[in-house]
């Protein structure tokens, strides 16, 4: 049987709920940008952001000139904030879970790839999450982005655990396999039934 002490939480779709639906058709009547091209410029530059080296905001104009565009004066700032707001809607199922897990002995962290400016969101959302965790590590606090092997180094330092005995849950495949990588037990993430089956397995 593996030891597993420590439980490592991503947020967007993990301990907030998968990005809301309405953001890509809003983004759209804005600007005309279909869901593939707003996907495209974040696969170019969204790590950046998450790194703190470019805002929200540059983030959507970098968008637009990439396509031969100028956004209207303001629309940058509305479609951050459209950006953010989809992004922090919580997953009480999470949290009450994670509460069972801290009750159970577990330390609880928290790994997730965000800019600083999103921490009021991060708070409003998930502020009795944090109140929870043992540690956390916030990507553009820290100026490293998963799949860094470096942000998990840094994760299992502050929770004072060795990778071995520590359980990564995101839902993004490439960052739950470097977490493996790592030397961690990690799952992707599709619901709290699943996550608690996987963590079984591990145990």
């Amino acid at each position: 049987m593996k030891r597993i002490d420590g439980i490592v939480f991503d947020f967007g779709g993990v301990i907030s709920r998968a990005q809301d639906a309405r953001f890509f058709p809003e983004v759209g009547r804005l600007t005309g940008w279909t869901r593939e091209d707003v996907l495209a410029g974040w696969a170019r530059h969204r790590r950046r952001m998450d790194a703190d080296d470019i805002s929200v905001e540059a983030l959507y104009r970098l968008i637009a000139a990439e396509r031969g565009e100028t956004l209207a004066p303001g629309l940058a700032e509305t479609l951050g904030r459209l950006d953010f707001d989809s992004w922090a809607v919580p997953n009480p199922e999470t949290l009450a879970w994670a509460r069972e897990l801290k009750a159970e002995g577990f330390r609880i962290g928290i790994l997730t790839n965000m800019p600083s400016a999103f921490l009021p969101w991060f708070d409003r959302c998930a502020g009795a999450f944090r109140a929870l965790a043992d540690a956390e590590v916030v990507s553009g606090l820290e100026r490293m982005v998963k799949p860094d092997p470096a942000i998990y180094a840094l994760m299992a330092a502050r929770l004072g655990l060795p990778p071995g005995r520590l359980f990564f849950l995101d839902d993004t495949q490439a960052n739950v396999d470097a977490a493996r990588a790592c030397g961690w037990q990690a799952a992707r993430f599709t619901s709290v039934a699943a996550a608690r089956a996987d963590l079984e397995a591990c145990r």
